[in-house]
């Protein structure tokens, strides 16, 4: 059977350490299980990330038509001293875990050769991360009521004897359910650690697990002897992860991990209007989230549970109204009132200029060329504002030569005979109507065993809808009604099957795709038990 590629499906060596046409890093694990479910049942789909503990792949259960996600944890840490005793207590509290905000564990075991994995809820939609990034900031009524719902996940994690440690934007997903209503889940626990104490605030390596941008004093070794990490450090990572949602950038943002650690320590956040002046003014969330960023842990929210009730408390009295991209600090500017231009500078090469790339991050504002913004910005001022004394002559000419011709239009203007005038009735140019959005139709696509959607096509124009990932069965796509071309492939197979869908606005469509017959197929058998 052929090998292929699980990021861009070309057919390739199995041997090779990674893809030669897209890079992608192929490791024995995927080697073997690509072609081979894992534990009989678990068909790999595609890799949603590497991280420090392991990697992380969607899969299809193939006796359930599921989608899951599968962390596998490395070898080199599942052999560390005490791994087993850390895995086993780890997965078991999670499983503990039943709540409508926090992604389930479904399964957990080890492998031939000693790796671990655990098989959890796989959820459709978008991170917080995500989110802000492509929106911007949100209004402090809609922030409300996700973080309401975090915090309700976040109190099940710890009555469970679980301390996160990992509470970022990333890590809260926000989807929909069948009815479109939004919810908020809280997933990724594979870097939790029970909250007895036995595990200090670093893994069995020395390496510090959470992200330094959102991590508490405690979780940066700030405790006083005989003292242990507990729900509130996640409460503190929630002030900033809520801080964050509402002005669009996190209260502290370094370079070293050194630097973050002074600042969660010591520096006090900036108002939130300080920060982004476009904000809704509320100075009771601002209190609320301030206490949740208090530096000594006995003043901040004693559980989730009282921070969320305090939230529900003002959401009803918080604004709708969202606030606009943080502006740039002042730093960055030439000048203290912004430059105004009629017209688009162009340099001499007469190619404007692209607007400069902010990195958040960053201390320094980069232009298109790769050059500090302020410096590209005194450029473009020395070489367009003032001109050189050959470029007052060239000017000088021009204006003469427009004066002229000007003249001599006007010269044959006045011998001409006057005509008679003539009048012309004229109808105003029709009004365009205003664009009403086309009510979409949704396409519910299922494939046995499974199936990439490859291309969609629409019949009456040959248009090809884009798709922006690789789309797995089952899932859902919305499109504009018409007539539409669906094509399903899947490596395993020779063929591609095509099917042809009439989209309805307002409607969902099934369509069933078989690449084998199931009634006949012989499917793996389960080992240890199918979850």
């Amino acid at each position: 059977m052929p090998f292929f590629c699980i990021h861009c499906r070309s057919e390739i060596d199995s041997k090779f350490k990674a893809c030669p046409y897209c890079g992608e890093p192929i490791t024995d694990f995927l080697r073997k299980h690509l072609e081979q479910p894992l534990d009989g049942k678990y068909q790999i789909l595609s890799r949603l990330g590497i991280g420090g503990m392991g990697e992380v792949y969607k899969v299809l259960h193939l006796h359930l038509n599921s989608i899951r996600v599968i962390k596998l944890m490395r070898t080199s840490i599942a052999g560390e001293p005490g791994a087993d005793d850390r895995f086993l207590r780890e997965a078991r509290l999670a499983t503990r875990i039943n709540h409508p905000n926090v992604a389930a564990l479904y399964d957990f075991s080890t492998l031939e050769d000693g790796s671990r994995y655990m098989v959890w809820e796989y959820i459709e939609g978008t991170n917080l991360h995500e989110l802000i990034e492509t929106h911007g900031p949100l209004s402090p009524k809609y922030a409300a009521r996700l973080a309401i719902e975090a915090l309700h996940g976040l109190e099940a994690i710890h009555r469970a004897g679980i301390v996160h440690r990992d509470i970022s934007p990333e890590n809260i997903m926000i989807a929909r359910d069948e009815e479109g209503e939004q919810h908020v889940k809280l997933i990724d626990l594979g870097i939790a650690k029970q909250g007895d104490g036995t595990e200090g605030n670093k893994t069995k390596t020395g390496m510090f697990v959470g992200k330094w941008k959102y991590c508490s004093p405690e979780h940066l070794g700030m405790l006083d002897a005989g003292e242990r990490i507990d729900g509130r450090a996640d409460i503190y990572s929630f002030g900033i992860v809520l801080y964050e949602m509402l002005t669009g950038v996190p209260p502290f943002q370094a370079e070293t991990p050194h630097a973050y650690l002074m600042l969660h320590s010591s520096e006090k956040p900036r108002p939130l209007r300080e920060v982004n002046p476009s904000m809704p003014a509320s100075p009771e969330l601002e209190a609320l989230i301030f206490k949740a960023l208090e530096k000594d842990r006995k003043k901040r929210f004693a559980s989730a549970r009282e921070m969320a009730r305090a939230l529900e408390v003002l959401e009803p009295t918080l604004d709708d109204q969202i606030g606009a991209p943080p502006p740039l600090p002042k730093a960055f500017e030439v000048t203290e009132e912004p430059t105004k231009l009629s017209t688009p500078t162009v340099p001499s090469g007469g190619v404007p200029l692209k607007a400069p790339a902010v990195d958040p991050n960053a201390s320094t504002v980069l232009t298109a060329s790769g050059e500090p913004m302020a410096r590209e910005l005194r450029k473009v001022s020395t070489t367009n504002v003032v001109p050189v004394p050959g470029q007052r002559r060239s000017r000088m000419w021009i204006a003469i030569v427009l004066a002229l011709v000007v003249i001599a239009a006007a010269a044959v203007i006045m011998l001409r005979k006057p005509e008679p005038a003539v009048v012309k009735t004229t109808t105003a140019p029709p009004v365009a109507a205003p664009v009403v959005p086309v009510a979409q139709g949704r396409v519910a696509l299922n494939a046995f065993p499974w199936g990439e959607v490859t291309s969609i096509r629409n019949v009456a124009n040959g248009a090809t809808v884009e798709l922006n990932a690789p789309f797995m069965t089952p899932g859902p796509v919305d499109l504009a009604p018409g007539t539409y071309e669906i094509t399903l492939s899947n490596p395993a197979y020779r063929s591609s099957i095509i099917r042809k869908v009439d989209v309805k606005a307002g409607e969902e469509q099934v369509v069933n795709v078989q690449f084998a017959d199931p009634s006949t197929a012989t499917l793996p058998q389960l080992s240890g038990g199918a979850p």
